[in-house]
C-alpha cells in the first residue's frame, strides 16, 4: 500500500484575503486553493507547514487522514465564545488536546488505530459532512468530545490512562445524534454498540437550554452595558457584522456578560460514573442480543422464502438441468444457487438424511445423480463441492 496523506483546511467565519492566499501558496506547489479552502494531497513526501499554525493563522477547521489509519480534526474558536474549560473534562494526552492563543481556543482531536481495525478511506468529501461540528461545539454541544473519548480511551487504557478509567461528563442527547456526529462515528469506525450503551445514561434535555447564552438575571439588562464597551471594541463588532462573520451575536453577549460580572455557564452534562470495562461489557451484551435478534429475523425470513419455493420444486429441478446444459460459468453459478435453495427446502421439510432418522432422501439422490452425470465438468464439480447434501 502506497503512502497517502490528505490535509484540508476551511474557513467558516470569513474569506481569505489575497495576501493570505499568496502566503498559503508558498506552503506547497500542489495546493488546491480557493478563498475559503486549502487542500493538500501527498502520496510521497509530507506537508511542510505546521498544521496548527496554518489553522490558527488562516482557517477555522482542519481535517486530516493518513493511510496508516490516523485521523485528525482540529478546530479554531474565538476565545470570546469558546471557553477552554468546556473541553477540559475530555482531554486525553496526544489525542484530545486544548491550546490557546491570545485570540483563539484550539481543539485538536487525533485518533490513531495502530491495529488497523478500521480501514482507511481517502479524505475527499469528508470535511463537508463534518464541518457543522464546529458550530455544534460553539453552542456548547460536547457530544463530539464524548464520542472521541469513547473511541480513543480503549487504546490508551493501561498506558496513558489508568487500567480502567471512568468515563468523562456525559452530554445530553447522545441517543439523538446529528448527521455530522453520525458522519464522525462512521469516519473513525466507532462501535455503534458502545454509542448505544453510552447514550443510555445521557441526559435527554434540549440542547438549546444550555447552548444559547442566557441573559443573566441582573438589576440591569445586558443592553445597559453597551456603553461600557470601548470605542475600539464597538468598531471591531461592527466590522465583524459588515464581514458577516458567524456567531457575532454570541461574542457580543459573552462580552456584555463579562462586563456585567456574570460567569459563563458550563454546558449541561451528567457526571460520568461508569468504568470503561462497564461500557465494554454492556456493549458486548447488547451486541449479543442484537445479533441473536438479527439471526432470528434472518431465519424467519428464510423460512418464508423456502415455503414460497415449495410449490415450485419440480420446476426448479428442471431449471437446474437446463442451466447446466448451457455449459457456461454464469449458468453454473445460477444452477448452484438453485440447488442450495432445494437443499434448504428439503432440510426445512425434514427430507434430508440424518443419523437419528431414516427419511426420504430425494434431494440427496437427485444431487448425487447430477454429480455422477456431469463429473467430467471440472468447473461445475468445483461449485458442487460447496453444497453439503447431508443435514
Amino acid at each position: 500500500m502506497s503512502e497517502y496523506q490528505y490535509y484540508e483546511f476551511r474557513t467558516v467565519d470569513r474569506i481569505l484575503t489575497a495576501k493570505e492566499q499568496a502566503e498559503i501558496k508558498k506552503l506547497s506547489s500542489r495546493v488546491q486553493l480557493t478563498s475559503t479552502q486549502a487542500t493538500f494531497v501527498y502520496n510521497y513526501g509530507d506537508f511542510r507547514g505546521d498544521p496548527e499554525k496554518v489553522l490558527t493563522d488562516y482557517f477555522d477547521i482542519m481535517f486530516y487522514v493518513a493511510s496508516w489509519s490516523t485521523w485528525r480534526l482540529m478546530f479554531r474558536f474565538p476565545k470570546a465564545i469558546a471557553d477552554p474549560k468546556w473541553f477540559q473534562p475530555y482531554e486525553l494526552p496526544d489525542s484530545i488536546t486544548i491550546s490557546t492563543t491570545p485570540k483563539y481556543t484550539v481543539l485538536d482531536v487525533e485518533i490513531s488505530d495502530e491495529e488497523g481495525l478500521r480501514p482507511w478511506t481517502t479524505g475527499e468529501g469528508w470535511l463537508s459532512r463534518l464541518l457543522p461540528l464546529r458550530d455544534e461545539l460553539l453552542q456548547g454541544d460536547l457530544r463530539l468530545l464524548y464520542l472521541a473519548w469513547l473511541r480513543v480511551a480503549p487504546n490508551l487504557a493501561g498506558y496513558v490512562l489508568e487500567d480502567d478509567p471512568v468515563e468523562p461528563a456525559i452530554p445530553p442527547n447522545l441517543g439523538q445524534l446529528s448527521e455530522p456526529l453520525k458522519a464522525f462515528i462512521e469516519w473513525v469506525g466507532l462501535d455503534a454498540d458502545w454509542v448505544t450503551v453510552a447514550a443510555q445514561a445521557s441526559v435527554r434535555q434540549r440542547l438549546a437550554q444550555s447552548a444559547t447564552p442566557k441573559e443573566p438575571k441582573t438589576e440591569q439588562p445586558l443592553e445597559n452595558w453597551l456603553s461600557a464597551l470601548s470605542e475600539a471594541e464597538k468598531q471591531e463588532f461592527l466590522l465583524k457584522l459588515v464581514r458577516r462573520e458567524s456567531q457575532v451575536d454570541l461574542q457580543l453577549i459573552t462580552r456584555l456578560q463579562e462586563l456585567a460580572g456574570v460567569e459563563r455557564s458550563q454546558p449541561e452534562s451528567t457526571p460520568g460514573y461508569r468504568r470503561l470495562s462497564d461500557l465494554g461489557t454492556a456493549a458486548q451484551q447488547l451486541r449479543t442480543q442484537r445479533q441473536r435478534k438479527e439471526q432470528d429475523a434472518a431465519q424467519e425470513k428464510r423460512i418464508r422464502e423456502l415455503e414460497a419455493l415449495a410449490p415450485k420444486e419440480a420446476q426448479m429441478w428442471q431449471k437446474v438441468t437446463e442451466l447446466i446444459d448451457r455449459k457456461q460459468p454464469k449458468y453454473y453459478d445460477e444452477a448452484t444457487t438453485l440447488l442450495k435453495d432445494l437443499r434448504d427446502l428439503a432440510k426445512h421439510q425434514g427430507r434430508l438424511p440424518s443419523a437419528t432418522a431414516k427419511l426420504p432422501v430425494e434431494f440427496t439422490e437427485r444431487f448425487e445423480g447430477l454429480r455422477a452425470e456431469y463429473q467430467s465438468r471440472r468447473a461445475l464439480m468445483t461449485r458442487f463441492s460447496k453444497i453439503q447434501p447431508q443435514d
